[in-house]
């Protein structure tokens, strides 16, 4: 299939790209990696999530969603082959890691190079045994072993936005920094499937496109105003100092990117009922959210390191590249419609 060899092609130069970077810069390599695994790691662990809320709650979304999010669900095992670099050179990359941090006794347990490493492999066990579960399981069984992943994935991923991205700066806290990864979870996965499930559809796209959409978008609003909120009203220089980091040089057009292209304009957009009964619109503004995933975590990720503009954003565009190159291959050979077929969800009647 063309369409496979030239996202393996893109896939491998992209790599090719980042693998040049380790050798010559592995700080910057490393740590930009991290920004784009983040990126990618948002959208696949969502698909998971997603499909167990399809599973567990029928209703019209589960035809039109369930068979692209069982797809993105089924990269989770490539997804913790992208994550070795940062299990093997997190030393280059996390502050903590260091010889004796200065950090509070329980945060400096938490973080300690071996139980952090011991938690990461834990997830991806976690979530691949439950991506697996969820894909063999029967009709019958499929919706209790659902309820029991959410259960789960709400510890871990709220967990990984601690571990993997707000630990980059181990003196600071927020008590909602989990929740903004969940809501950009849901968002990028919800993105991912619209995507994929939209584009060559004749009739108009059911509500069941749109109106989750709409409900994440205004999520990861709340939770994003939430935080900006609690931070500035509480007036705690260390802590403010976070969105003083974001706020600097090329990082502020990047955060007024971030609110418009993520927030403001989608939700006026889907506002209109021409854009929610438009398959073509509705992709569009699904594509443009999960770039604007891969942007946002790397502005959660990116500014405290201070790295050199050029050499990161080329080795950052790289990753995307590399990561996002090698996942669209794997889909196009044929994994989204083996997934689907093991995932096959049955419209249940009431």
């Amino acid at each position: 299939m063309r369409a496979e060899r030239i996202a393996f092609a893109i896939g491998l130069a992209g790599c090719v790209g980042a693998l040049i970077g380790l050798l010559l810069v592995p700080h910057i390599a490393l740590t930009v990696w991290l920004a784009a695994f983040l990126g990618w790691s948002e959208i696949v662990i969502g698909c998971l999530a997603m499909a167990m809320m399809v599973a567990s709650v029928p209703g019209a979304w589960r035809p039109l969603l369930a068979p692209p999010l069982a797809a993105g669900a089924s990269l989770l095992p490539l997804l913790a082959f992208f994550f070795l670099p940062v299990l093997i050179g997190f030393r280059l990359i996390y502050p903590w890691a260091a010889p004796h941090p200065d950090l509070p006794a329980f945060k400096a347990l938490w973080l300690s190079p071996t139980f952090w490493i011991l938690r990461a492999i834990l997830i991806f066990v976690v979530l691949i045994g439950l991506q697996r579960a969820l894909a063999g399981a029967r009709e019958r069984s499929r919706a209790a072993i659902a309820a029991l992943g959410l259960i789960l994935y709400a510890l871990i991923g709220s967990m990984l936005g601690i571990d993997w991205a707000e630990s980059i700066e181990p003196q600071f806290h927020s008590s909602i920094y989990g929740l903004i990864f969940l809501s950009g979870q849901w968002l990028g996965a919800l993105a991912f499937a619209l995507a994929l499930a939209l584009p060559g559809r004749s009739e108009k796209p059911p509500f069941a496109a749109s109106g989750p959409l709409i409900t994440a978008l205004l999520f990861w609003g709340y939770i994003q105003a939430m935080q900006y909120i609690v931070i500035w009203s509480g007036d705690i220089p260390a802590e403010a100092h976070w969105y003083l980091e974001r706020d600097a040089g090329i990082w502020s057009a990047v955060t007024w990117a971030i609110v418009f292209g993520q927030g403001v304009l989608p939700f006026l957009a889907l506002c209109s009922s021409r854009v929610r009964e438009s398959n073509r619109a509705l992709t569009i503004i699904a594509i443009v959210t999960l770039a604007m995933r891969l942007v946002e975590t790397a502005w959660l990720v990116l500014p405290p390191a201070h790295l050199p503009a050029l050499p990161a954003a080329l080795l950052l565009a790289a990753s995307w590249a590399g990561m996002g190159g090698l996942g669209s291959a794997s889909l196009l050979r044929g994994r989204e419609r083996a997934a689907a077929a093991e995932w096959n969800f049955v419209e249940r009647k009431i």
